[in-house]
């Protein structure tokens, strides 16, 4: 500010003060504005650890040296994508039945080799399938299986499996 002669004039200390104050604010909102933009550009996803947790990966090894060249093996495929809605339910109905299938998926999928047609599903049970409400989920994936006539195969969790172990129990879907 200048007086009346031109010169600068001398601010008061609450004049000081106000203008710190109103500094301090500004340089505030700007680090606060910075933030959020910065928070806006990191990304909503990152990376997941492995697709397989060690027994299922034990599991995905011996299931492949047992099936060979016999078949496809696809691994945790969506219910929604092994099964559809049966014609004639539409509507809100429709969405019901999709939605409860859309979000659960299976460990393993055999198919033929060529067709790509679905031989059966492989469920590894843990400690997990002991709780009530999976054993809830467990009985209504086994129920949507039948109901499509798709056989399920449930294997306990374990560190190791033994490969005569699994290739006989698979012998029927893969001759």
């Amino acid at each position: 500010m200048m007086d009346k002669l031109g010169t600068p004039a001398q601010l008061t200390g609450a004049e000081t003060f106000l203008l710190g104050l109103l500094a301090l604010i500004l340089i505030l909102i700007l680090i606060l504005v910075l933030i959020i933009r910065l928070r806006r550009r990191r990304p909503l996803y990152q990376r997941r650890g492995p697709l397989f947790s060690p027994a299922e990966l034990s599991f995905f090894n011996v299931l492949e040296r047992a099936v060979d060249s016999r078949a496809r093996i696809y691994a945790k495929v969506r219910l929604a994508d092994l099964v559809a809605v049966r014609d004639g339910i539409s509507g809100r109905r429709f969405w019901q039945v999709f939605n409860a299938v859309a979000c659960k998926h299976v460990d393993y999928v055999l198919c033929d080799r060529q067709s790509h047609q679905v031989l059966g599903v492989i469920e590894l049970d843990d400690r997990s399938h002991e709780r009530e409400e999976r054993q809830q989920r467990d009985e209504f994936v086994d129920e949507v299986m039948q109901a499509a006539g798709i056989p399920i195969l449930r294997f306990p969790a374990r560190a190791r499996y033994r490969l005569a172990d699994v290739r006989e129990r698979l012998d029927g879907w893969l001759e």
